[in-house]
């Protein structure tokens, strides 16, 4: 039989299959319109039978309920082209979406979640509490503070330059670029369920970026602040719906797990220094001031 020739009807609904590249679960054609409506883990699709085909659909029918149930409280957006969150705080609901398009959780299906900057924790959650551990990347993005002020030394340098010969800019100098890593390049949110259809769920947002002609570390630290906010709408969020109560604990940095808490400690022999940078971040409005605080308190030991 030609890849064109017509082919029987689908055997769910009774509905056209599609002559251009048709849909099939264990060698039968399925129509578009029911083939889309598969929205589970990867690996269970592609091990779906006829059998199972069908009592997922029942249980998409199911989840229709929630569909239309579903009032939109929040919403996370992880950029423009990246995902989108919605959750219903009445019905403790929420949806991989920006509409209740997709499979539609039930808080009590969430077990658990983990958030990282590449591979260190920034926040886990689950029944037994969400702990929020101690990022590092303020620290490193202001270690690199001498490296992108050596590099706009060498702009101004080459401008003046360029202005040598007649006074103008001929772009003679050479133009260098600024193309150190950031201290890190994405966060990665996982979300695992005891669910029927879903294993876990994972999702990206691409970290902040340096200009690469103009970088400046306070920028930087502005967007990684919108970021942080945004994460922490997405926890405060996911606590709602599954884990009401749960208070957040602060934890050490890279310490995956149920470790110990973060507590008191000693103070660096550069406290100060660092009390300063804080403070500057603070005055240009990267941190509030009760950020300053908190870490002024830390950074003593009080």
């Amino acid at each position: 039989m030609g890849l064109f020739s017509k082919k029987p009807p689908c055997p769910i609904c009774g509905g056209k299959i599609p002559l251009i590249l048709p849909s099939k679960i264990e060698g039968e054609y399925i129509c578009n319109d029911c083939y889309n409506k598969i929205d589970m883990d990867a690996d269970k699709e592609s091990n779906l039978t006829m059998q199972g085909f069908r009592g997922y659909l029942a249980f998409y029918n199911q989840n229709q309920i929630l569909k239309d149930r579903f009032v939109v409280s929040e919403r996370i957006d992880f950029g423009l082209w990246d995902t989108k969150i919605i959750f219903d705080y009445q019905n403790k609901l929420f949806c991989m979406s920006k509409n209740p398009d997709k499979t539609v959780f039930e808080g009590s299906q969430l077990k658990s979640f983990t958030i990282r900057e590449d591979s260190t924790p920034l926040f886990e959650g689950s029944a037994a509490g969400i702990r929020r551990y101690t990022s590092t990347v303020t620290e490193r993005a202001m270690a690199m503070a001498p490296q992108i002020a050596q590099i706009a030394a060498n702009k101004r340098m080459a401008r003046t330059l360029d202005r040598l010969d007649d006074g103008k800019v001929n772009n003679s100098a050479p133009v260098q670029y600024f193309d150190i890593p950031e201290p890190f390049q994405a966060f990665h949110v996982e979300l695992h369920f005891d669910h029927p259809y879903w294993t876990v769920l994972k999702c990206d947002m691409d970290g902040p970026r340096f200009n690469n002609t103009l970088p400046d570390v306070n920028n930087y630290l502005r967007s990684y602040q919108q970021s942080i906010e945004e994460i922490e709408k997405l926890v405060a969020a996911l606590r709602t719906v599954a884990f009401p109560g749960m208070a957040e604990q602060s934890v050490g940095p890279g310490m995956m797990g149920m470790g110990a808490l973060h507590t008191n400690m000693a103070p660096p022999t550069d406290a100060i220094e660092e009390i300063k940078k804080y403070k500057t971040l603070m005055e240009d409005g990267v941190i509030s001031q009760q950020e300053f605080e908190a870490k002024k308190k830390q950074l003593l030991g009080i």
